[in-house]
């Protein structure tokens, strides 16, 4: 679970979280799952691969507003060769509300931008998460 606070800069006029703050909270909340699981994003990065977002989908449900403290379940949903998926599920920590459900698609990119195998101790490290998740 992460724990974020909703900045001032990422609101409107009426202190309301913008929409475009979500996608830098799913960021956070994914590359605090992989290192709570022992797994540093940078150490995949390090390998010459990249998790490309492919696809974002938030369906909101309620405002955050700021200085909001909101918490971020994050679930990761499949694991493949080439690529993942997560599932997130961000609640005002004050009352329980769910702000929003998210799910990302990522590809395995190169440092050429093109997609690749994941290196085969992520793979497998992914995989063994989506098993343990499931289960």
């Amino acid at each position: 679970m992460t724990r974020l606070r909703v900045r001032f800069a990422e609101t409107d006029q009426m202190g309301v979280a913008h929409h475009g703050a979500y996608a830098a909270w799913l960021e956070v909340a994914r590359v605090e799952w992989l290192r709570e699981r022992g797994h540093a994003y940078t150490e995949l990065e390090a390998s010459g691969v990249s998790l490309a977002v492919a696809e974002l989908r938030v369906a909101y449900r309620a405002a955050a507003r700021f200085d909001d403290l909101l918490q971020i379940a994050t679930t990761l949903t499949y694991a493949g060769s080439r690529g993942c998926g997560f599932a997130y599920r961000v609640e005002r920590a004050a009352d329980g509300i769910l702000v929003a459900n998210a799910e990302t698609r990522h590809v395995a990119t190169g440092r050429s931008g093109r997609a690749v195998r994941l290196p085969p101790d992520w793979s497998v490290f992914l995989r063994s998460c989506v098993d343990a998740e499931a289960g």
